[in-house]
């Protein structure tokens, strides 16, 4: 009598999830790839300051530190969303620390977890990326029409096309993932969301003796409202579990 293995259906979201996982790790491997190559055109088209910024904080060692494996940056990502309600009005809500809330626990949060805070590292990155000068105008408001507009001006500070495109194509990212979000907590329909990152580092180690990342305060930008990017059911039905049900199980 032959056992039969349980069939597994993997659902479009969990297939999404992964796909969008596998090209983290995708990115991430070439990010770091381009940072140990040698000098070439392909090296020279990113960057080395926007390389840096992304390598330094996480992989940057000191001859002093002990510990290999000390955590030398953090993220963080808070959304906050315009909710009609049922009678008509339109509610501004607070600011809600997602990092910080799925940090609770729960046995299929850290998914979740790790996909904010991607999210919050590769919108950091972008925006380090930017002339100061540009950096205003990631805080204004965006009405979609509008977005063309923006890049442009975004590109006459100084920014190029390729990192302005890579700021845009996150913060649409974390839009979505801010209105699966608030969608799961609000009692209404989510109109628009506003994100906020933050990234703190550790100090050099000459500077900051016995502290952690956890220690050091967030600095934080704030990017402007714009209209909410709704998921699919199936992606809404997911976060549903995982932020008001029972740790997604």
């Amino acid at each position: 009598m032959s056992v039969h293995a349980p069939e597994v259906h993997v659902t479009r979201w969990q297939s999404g999830m992964m796909l969008a996982v596998a090209a983290i790790v995708i990115v991430h491997s070439a990010v770091v790839g381009l940072w140990l190559s040698p000098s070439s055109p392909i090296r020279e088209s990113v960057g080395s300051t926007t390389l840096a910024s992304y390598v330094n904080p996480y992989f940057r060692q000191s001859p002093s530190t002990v510990d290999p494996g000390l955590q030398r940056a953090d993220e963080a990502l808070l959304v906050r969303a315009r909710v009609l309600m049922p009678d008509g009005e339109t509610v501004e809500g607070p600011w809600v620390d997602v990092t910080a809330d799925l940090e609770s626990g729960g046995f299929l949060r850290p998914r979740m977890d790790r996909a904010a805070r991607s999210l919050a590292t590769n919108l950091n990155v972008a925006i380090s990326s930017f002339p100061d000068s540009a950096r205003p105008l990631v805080e204004q408001d965006l009405v979609e029409e509008d977005r063309a507009v923006r890049q442009v001006e975004i590109e006459a500070e100084g920014a190029t096309p390729f990192e302005a495109q890579v700021f845009f194509a996150n913060w649409a990212m974390a839009t979505q993932f801010g209105t699966l979000y608030s969608t799961a907590l609000a009692d209404g329909t989510v109109e628009q969301i506003q994100i906020r990152v933050g990234l703190r580092r550790v100090p050099a180690y000459d500077d900051r003796g016995d502290d952690s990342v956890r220690e050091e305060p967030f600095t934080f930008v704030t990017l402007g409202w714009r209209d909410a990017i709704a998921g699919n059911e199936e992606a809404q039905r997911a976060f549903d579990d995982y932020v008001g049900g029972d740790d997604g199980a």
